[in-house]
């Protein structure tokens, strides 16, 4: 990563949160016309209210009628929150089936209804095409060797290395898991490499940028969990409602993440090895949510391992929330020293503009 105001120019982790892509910069003009925006898990029934009429109606209004029969009218939920919940409504009803109750669990049902909302909303709220500044100046001042960890389900990431990564940007080798490279189920793949301006020919440099998406991706389908094979990733070319449910494969925003296996277990062991040794870790709207035990423990146990080895030159926090600065400040005590440089900023545009022209 190259940041030539500090004259800083080496192997970073950019670690991407919620509030990078609600903090993107076509989302002020979204907020300004009262358009449904990027949902954090604090807001999600919030912006759920501003879909639009061009999506299916009886997505959002099933997802409300169910949620006000179960937690009332004037519930406060997370995403997570609610989740959870269900989650454990389904396991006391199939423990305690009493009589009387109908022979179908009903809570499966509700959960996978909750994530065709996600999907419609993140849809709508950054669009198939979205073209942010701020992802295009990130993108830019990183170098082949850098990792960028998402936390999130959307593609912005994903377009920003497809549009400006160049030379530094493969979509066979950048996900960090097989992809399929051969016959149909490669197109994926092809639409999210990286295309020459010039010659308008997809390229697929020999170094690549790694993205990790931590929790899966609506751009993702469902990846089979057969454990005789590896598993390998097929990307979406679509990945909005057009006939029917849509199919993607995420990590639901839920207490109980299933990350121990399959194509999860990959990914996270590839961030592990790699936050282990890397000197910089740059913090975009992620908040290290106190109940993601997971995600605090990738961190903290490279901690412990790196301690007095592998200290941090460059830490850069871009939130506005103290308590979240905090909570990532007090997990890597034990990689921070009197040389670590500490650098905070509330916004991603901010950042933005430290980054400047790095081209």
């Amino acid at each position: 990563m190259k940041i030539e105001r500090i004259g800083f120019n080496q192997q970073a982790v950019v670690v991407l949160g919620a509030g990078a892509t609600r903090g993107a910069s076509f989302v002020a003009l979204k907020e300004k016309q009262g358009k449904a925006l990027p949902p954090l898990d604090t807001d999600f029934f919030t912006q759920t209210q501003r879909l639009s009429q061009a999506k299916p109606k009886e997505l959002l209004g099933g997802l409300i009628e169910n949620t006000v029969d179960i937690f009332g009218k004037n519930f406060k939920l997370t995403m997570e929150g609610f989740l959870t919940h269900i989650e454990h409504l389904s396991i006391v009803y199939e423990d305690y089936k009493l009589t009387g109750r109908p022979a179908e669990n009903p809570y499966p049902a509700i959960r996978a209804q909750f994530l065709q909302v996600l999907a419609a909303l993140l849809d709508e709220a950054i669009g198939r095409e979205p073209k942010c500044v701020f992802h295009e100046a990130l993108v830019k001042s990183l170098s082949s060797q850098d990792m960028i960890i998402s936390f999130n389900y959307d593609w912005l990431i994903d377009y920003a290395l497809k549009i400006h990564g160049s030379q530094k940007w493969n979509s066979r080798k950048g996900y960090g898991v097989n992809v399929f490279v051969q016959k149909k189920k490669a197109k994926g793949t092809e639409y999210w490499a990286w295309v020459n301006p010039v010659s308008g020919q997809k390229e697929y440099p020999n170094q690549s940028i790694t993205l990790l998406k931590m929790h899966g991706a609506m751009n993702w389908f469902p990846v089979p969990t057969d454990r005789k094979s590896t598993p390998r990733l097929q990307l979406r070319i679509r990945w909005w409602h057009q006939k029917g449910n849509l199919k993607f494969e995420i990590v639901p925003p839920q207490w109980n993440k299933p990350i121990h296996s399959g194509i999860y277990q990959r990914i996270w062991r590839k961030a592990r090895s790699t936050l282990a040794e890397v000197k910089a870790l740059i913090f975009i709207g992620y908040s290290l949510p106190e109940t993601d035990l997971p995600a605090q423990s990738l961190l903290m146990v490279d901690a412990v391992k790196s301690q007095g080895i592998f200290p941090l030159e460059l830490l850069v926090i871009v939130n506005p929330n103290q308590e979240a600065r905090k909570r990532i400040r007090q997990v890597l005590l034990g990689r921070i020293n009197g040389k670590t440089r500490i650098m905070t900023f509330d916004f991603f545009e901010q950042f933005s503009n430290f980054l400047g022209k790095n081209e």
